[in-house]
């Protein structure tokens, strides 16, 4: 806002004599200047206004009385967000609003912080007509205008008039109170774009604990049912402090939404610490871990029925500090875990380390120990999003820890036993001397007729009967673990055109010179190659994703299409199509279905004019 005062005005206005000096003018312009009662920050509303963010500059007054202040009393000025943390006294704040533009224009007050207990808006027009709102989350939602979880009050400012809005703002809570003045139409758009956002985190967030919900009826595993609950009941606190709850709940729910923060709390604790000691293995490693563990559940339990019985100015600083004892707890069990080099661990501590963060930038931005920005403020969002992201791979990592553990104690067994019948050798060792001569004689024939049954005897490599079994092993391990398979189904364009004009031979060489090519570029990923048949080779990577497998393949096809084939003083051009699909088994998923539709795909690239490849990327092919 920008004034300009004129000195003949105030002079003609106060009857003054002219002054002709131009010191006078300057000392008589300073001294009616600092006389003048100061003025409330004025927002200019013009054509293309869309929003105002109220914080620097805004006047406010703290007083312990609800009684609304006399406009020429003392008033601060803010220099940023209006927040000051726990604070019993009702905040006064003032400003006007002032339409330069020709038309009227539909304005709303927003208060994106929908915790507030009381907020009164009188919003008085030029004639002295004065419109009262009546918002806040102790209050009726059936009483306030606007169904939103933000509170809003919304009004008309005609043409080149202006407003005086003076606020009135009550809480038990922390007192943090963000402003912002939307144009109508604008702040339509941003809540669009903010519910989209917020129910796609929530969508996330369920999602993923559905999908342990019904591991945990598969698997019976305590693990899987513990991390749904603690997910869910997070969500449920993101949408308590995010205003939804109180905006479109039952009436009834509303009125003790205060009880139900206490209880959510108690909630999200228990389900944590619960999953926190079956992942960590805490009764086992490290029982006394373990008990203070469940006395910080006992200690929320306890916490939340004495919130029903005490003043919730009271309850919500004990959650605070309950909040943050317990963050404390499980962060130190799982360094103590890190410590003892339990791998899981590692993820459980990184997710904590988000958590506490996000929780200490959002406790200082409601103590009004930092500045209030929409980062500040979703800082605790984000660090607990990210924490349950990095407990579901807590989860995973255990899983394997356990695959890993039975791994080393079935090569201890095997090592055991080998030591065992080396003993035997030597008790024996005349007649283990004839034993071990033609026991190596007949490994080296086994061995023989086993590569000679899972090789393909003129390319060498792997032949159907071995790939189909190596696939439905690997198919097996990727269920289990949750990776990713890829196929490259690829087949040699017009062969059969090759073998007519060169003859067999020459066709047979072909075989091998591309078998070689597929050998070099497979090696780079530890694949399974094979002669899948005639002209047609297979590969199979584990653990790789649909970008890497297609980039292999693009390799390959430039290495056959670039290098032609030498064979008797022939230079034979080849070209291939190639079928490349990757996907994450499920279990109910067949090493058929993974085939059908990488041959789909090869089908589709010779259709197509040959000498391509056809990933999902880039297919119509149905999965």
């Amino acid at each position: 806002m920008e004034t300009t005062y004129s000195l003949t005005h105030m002079t003609d206005y106060l009857n003054l004599p002219s002054l002709d000096y131009p010191d006078m003018r300057l000392t008589l312009f300073l001294v009616l200047l600092f006389c003048m009662p100061t003025q409330a920050l004025t927002v200019i509303t013009g054509n293309s206004f869309e929003h105002y963010n109220l914080e620097g500059g805004l006047e406010y007054r703290l007083q312990a009385s609800p009684d609304r202040p006399q406009m020429n009393t003392d008033w601060e000025v803010a220099r940023d967000t209006l927040t000051f943390g726990f604070n019993p006294d009702n905040l006064w704040i003032r400003f006007a609003v002032r339409n330069t533009s020709s038309e009227t224009q539909n304005l709303i007050l927003d208060f994106p912080y929908p915790l507030l207990d009381e907020v009164d808006v009188y919003i008085k027009d030029e004639s002295g007509n004065e419109t009262l709102h009546q918002l806040g989350d102790t209050r009726p939602a059936s009483a306030q205008k606007i169904q939103h979880p933000h509170l809003l009050a919304d009004f008309r400012l005609p043409a080149m008039s202006e407003h005086q809005i003076i606020v009135r703002v009550k809480t038990e809570a922390t007192l943090n109170v963000p402003l912002t003045l939307w144009a109508q139409s604008a702040f339509v758009s941003s809540s669009v774009r903010t519910t989209v956002f917020d129910m796609m985190m929530y969508g996330i967030l369920v999602g993923i604990a559905l999908y342990h919900l019904l591991l945990f009826a598969q698997l019976r595993e305590p693990s899987y049912f513990w991390y749904s609950a603690f997910l869910i009941t997070l969500v449920s606190i993101f949408a308590y402090f995010q205003g939804y709850i109180n905006a479109y709940a039952f009436e009834s729910l509303r009125r003790h939404s205060n009880h139900f923060l206490s209880w959510s709390y108690a909630l999200v604790a228990l389900s944590c610490i619960f999953y926190i000691q079956r992942t960590l293995d805490l009764p086992r490693s490290r029982p006394g871990y373990s008990k203070a563990l469940n006395a910080v559940i006992a200690s929320g339990v306890i916490l939340a029925i004495a919130a029903m019985y005490i003043p919730y100015s009271l309850s919500i600083k004990l959650l605070t500090g309950y909040a943050i004892f317990a963050t404390l707890v499980v962060i130190s069990s799982q360094a103590i875990r890190v410590l003892d080099q339990y791998e899981p661990a590692y993820y459980g501590f990184s997710a904590s380390a988000f958590l506490l963060i996000g929780m200490g930038i959002t406790i200082l931005e409601k103590t009004g120990l930092i500045v209030s920005t929409p980062v500040t403020r979703s800082a605790g969002d984000v660090g607990f999003t990210i924490m349950a992201i990095f407990y579901a791979l807590l989860l995973s990592q255990r899983m394997r820890w356990e695959q890993h553990k039975r791994h080393k104690a079935e090569l201890a067994v095997r090592l055991s036993n080998a030591e065992l019948l080396q003993t035997q050798q030597k008790l024996n060792k005349k007649l283990d001397v004839l034993v071990r001569e033609r026991t190596v004689e007949l490994e080296k024939t086994n061995e023989q007729l086993h590569q000679a049954s899972i090789t393909d005897p003129l390319t060498g490599l792997f032949n159907r009967r071995h790939f189909d079994q190596e696939f439905q092993r690997l198919h097996q391990d990727a269920t289990y673990d949750g990776s990713s398979l890829s196929l490259i189904l690829l087949d040699i364009d017009h062969f059969k055109a090759i073998n007519d004009h060169y003859g067999h031979p020459a066709g047979d060489a072909c075989l091998i010179d591309i078998a070689n090519r597929i050998q070099s570029v497979a090696k780079n990923f530890d694949a399974v190659c094979a002669r899948y048949g005639g002209e047609e080779f297979i590969i199979l990577m584990a653990d790789e994703d649909l970008s890497t497998a297609r980039a292999a393949a693009q390799t390959l096809l430039s290495l056959i299409r670039e290098v032609p084939v030498s064979v008797s003083g022939h230079s034979i051009r080849v070209t291939a199509s190639i079928g490349v699909i990757a996907r994450q088994p499920g279990s109910s998923d067949e090493t058929d279905t993974l085939l059908k539709a990488a041959d789909e795909l090869l089908y589709q690239a010779k259709s197509q004019g040959r000498d391509q490849i056809c990933s999902p990327e880039s297919t119509n092919v149905p999965l």
